[in-house]
């Protein structure tokens, strides 16, 4: 067997593999723990009265991260659960986000689940188990880069916001990573298998980050997004890409 026909037969199985998901959740859950998620306490941050105490933060937060890594997984497997996933994901992350002191979150995650509601409703219209065919010709060239320059212009404005005017490295890196996500969840809502060659842009930058700042943990998770990313692109475009006017539950 060829190095290549080997690679790719191994790239189809992590996609497909229910044992790369629970390593998958079991990896960002482990990290998420180590890296004191479990401790956060909420009244640190916020006073809502006697049931501040009750409500467990760290607890949600190392959930979420399990959450966010079963939506990756099973949209690389084309299943529109990994929406519904990241839709609750995206609530989640928001209200944490804001909570911590992120105020950029009350701009940047609506669009966010406004975009996998966008997404869940498309995918249900589609063929299931099949991309949707890219826009082609000097239209579908358009169409994208409005996608990805609109998704920068609007990371740009909502972190200056955020960020009260001020431009540091960190919302420099901050406002690349929102641009190529939004992109990325843009392309993900259209159903289009480019998304995957943003995922794997925007995975390869938060791995720089944890690096730079000596997050082993993290570089370590960003890894297996990394080589999701690179699976989840293979398995889509082995897949083919929906006949027009085809309509299914995807």
């Amino acid at each position: 067997m060829e190095a290549k026909e080997f690679s790719e037969k191994a790239l189809l199985f992590f996609a497909k593999s229910k044992y790369a998901d629970l390593f998958g959740v079991a990896l960002v859950i482990t990290i998420a723990i180590a890296s004191g998620y479990l401790s956060t306490n909420l009244a640190k941050y916020v006073d809502w009265g006697p049931i501040t105490n009750f409500i467990p933060l760290g607890v949600i937060s190392v959930i979420n991260v399990g959450i966010s890594m079963m939506s990756t997984r099973l949209t690389g497997r084309l299943s529109n659960i990994g929406n519904v996933l990241g839709i609750i994901n995206t609530a989640l992350s928001g209200a944490i986000d804001y909570i911590l002191g992120n105020k950029a979150a009350i701009i940047t995650y609506p669009v966010t689940f406004i975009v996998y509601t966008f997404a869940i409703r498309r995918w249900q219209n589609s063929e299931r188990g099949k991309a949707m065919e890219p826009p082609t010709g000097a239209k579908g060239q358009l169409i994208i880069s409005s996608i990805v320059v609109g998704s920068f212009a609007f990371s740009l404005a909502a972190n200056y916001i955020g960020y009260g005017g001020q431009t540091s490295f960190l919302f420099w890196i901050t406002t690349a990573v929102f641009g190529l996500s939004l992109s990325a969840n843009i392309l993900n809502a259209l159903k289009l298998t480019m998304q995957w060659q943003f995922w794997f842009v925007y995975n390869v930058v938060q791995c720089m980050k944890a690096l730079t700042q000596g997050n082993f943990a993290n570089v370590g998770k960003y890894i297996f997004y990394i080589i999701n990313s690179v699976a989840a692109l293979l398995l889509w475009t082995r897949n083919g890409t929906a006949a027009k006017g085809t309509v299914a539950v995807a």
